[in-house]
């Protein structure tokens, strides 16, 4: 996942007829505009920011009314009518400019949900919390959380999570949340749950169609999701773009699934272009086989599809029903739970905003790492400074390294190989000088984005210990 979105709108070419050149689409990002994003939406022009949010609610509930007396015909609407807020306009709009517009829309919901609220605390007596609390057993993670967030008003979804583990001390100041989210979704997407079926060829996880968990676990999914964008916390989900684009409502297609079952994608695409008898050369039928906990079972595309054989007429027929099944039919169940708990937080006018790349982006973060943005906003603790000999040895050593030694070090440091959606220079990173012993490795405190890195003495040290930790590193590095 991740990068440029192609519109669907494609260029056109130069004259017509068979000589014309093919028709290539636009690239999403060829259409962000710098000046809309970098200064009118900066974070720091909160007053633009409001009065452009405040215009298009405006921009909406007129496209809502003009919608109405169109589907009753009884007046002749303005054609002229254009809406006033660059958000009507989402071509322009990078998805870190998007994921800003959505934590406003957040804070407006919660402002209306909060006198709701008010008003109920005062008629009976309760008291108003600001935030989604959960108090979690950590023997009993899934099913605490499962039991607290699926019963949750839809309102607190959105509000800022603080989590409290039982028996633990400490406040929740961002690091414990953060931690919650990973140790939580390790758990949901270990193959012991068997909710996740892992390709071979590209590690990405899609639904099992066989699962034995229907329902709940699913939404809970889809809730974490949503939880975690209004939180703002990076998530390691593998997911193919096909779940994002879904989401979307968009329907799947045979490239869709290449990219998520490269072999099954690549075997269909094969028959597809193949130039001889289809029927004689591959001798299929409108029908899958599949095993299920050792027992071959059957599915077929269409009724009656075990005597209807795929052909040179009919095979673009059968890869699309196929396709379809695969990707949507066979996981309906899992996929619908996901898509209901995704939408209890997330859903509305702000995240329609969004392309499936931009969701796939602000959910598990943005690939392209800046580590020379990331030095200018790192601080330092415990004795180093930013002038101090190791730190000048750390940087130029980090800035040294391949972009798979610079993932690797990000995601020792914070849990994730990826920055935010804005970028790592809106990553609060810490390092801390931890003694003076050669001996030792550097460690980390991947819930608070902090480095530990003792005061090794020489440049040549330093850069074979940091190695060594980041290539040993296992799992989430929770410590």
């Amino acid at each position: 996942g991740g990068g440029a979105a192609a519109m669907d709108v494609e260029a056109s070419s130069v004259g017509g007829g068979a000589d014309a050149q093919p028709r290539s689409k636009a690239k999403l990002l060829d259409f962000y505009n710098d000046a809309v994003n970098d200064e009118l939406f900066a974070p720091q022009n909160r007053p633009y920011m409001a009065q452009a949010y405040r215009a298009w609610k405006k921009d909406q509930k007129t496209e809502r009314e003009r919608a109405a007396r169109s589907a009753g015909a009884a007046e002749e609407l303005d054609k002229h009518w254009l809406p006033e807020s660059v958000i009507s306009y989402p071509f322009v709009l990078s998805a870190a400019t998007k994921a800003r517009i959505l934590q406003v829309d957040a804070q407006q919901q919660m402002h209306e949900g909060v006198n709701h609220e008010i008003f109920a605390a005062l008629m009976n007596g309760g008291r108003l919390n600001p935030y989604l609390v959960l108090r979690i057993r950590r023997e009993n993670i899934v099913q605490d959380t499962l039991q607290q967030l699926v019963h949750c008003p839809e309102n607190d979804l959105k509000k800022p999570l603080k989590v409290v583990f039982e028996g633990e001390d400490g406040i929740d100041e961002g690091g414990v949340q953060k931690e919650f989210m990973q140790v939580v979704t390790r758990e949901l997407l270990d193959p012991a749950y068997a909710m996740f079926k892992e390709d071979d060829e590209t590690n990405q996880l899609f639904f099992n169609p066989h699962t034995f968990e229907i329902g709940l676990e699913f939404e809970l999914i889809g809730l974490l999701i949503g939880v975690a964008i209004y939180n703002s916390i990076i998530l390691d989900f593998p997911f193919p773009m096909v779940i994002y684009k879904q989401l979307k409502g968009k329907k799947p297609t045979l490239e869709d699934l290449i990219e998520a079952q490269p072999q099954l994608g690549r075997n269909l695409k094969q028959m597809r272009d193949f130039q001889g008898n289809i029927e004689d050369t591959f001798g299929q039928v409108f029908q899958v086989s599949y095993e299920v906990w050792g027992n071959v079972e059957t599915h077929d595309l269409v009724e009656g599809g075990g005597s209807i054989a795929v052909t040179n007429d009919n095979v673009h027929e059968y890869i699309s029903k196929y396709v379809e099944w695969t990707l949507m039919g066979s996981v309906q169940k899992q996929y619908e739970a996901f898509e209901k708990g995704f939408m209890r937080v997330c859903g509305g006018a702000a995240i329609e905003l969004f392309t499936a790349e931009e969701l796939e982006l602000l959910v598990c973060g943005n690939p392209t790492l800046d580590f020379e943005a990331l030095e200018k906003v790192t601080h330092y603790d415990d004795g180093f400074e930013e002038d101090s000999p190791m730190i000048k040895h750390f940087w130029e050593v980090v800035h040294a390294f391949t972009e798979e030694e610079k993932r690797l070090l990000l995601k020792f440091a914070t849990g994730s190989d990826r920055a935010p959606i804005n970028g790592l220079s809106s990553l609060t990173f810490v390092i801390s000088k931890n003694g003076t012993d050669v001996e030792r490795l550097p460690t980390s405190h991947t819930c608070f984005n902090h480095l530990l890195l003792p005061d090794y003495g020489t440049k040549e040290i330093l850069e074979e210990k940091l190695r060594t930790a980041i290539n040993q590193a296992e799992g989430f590095g929770l410590r």
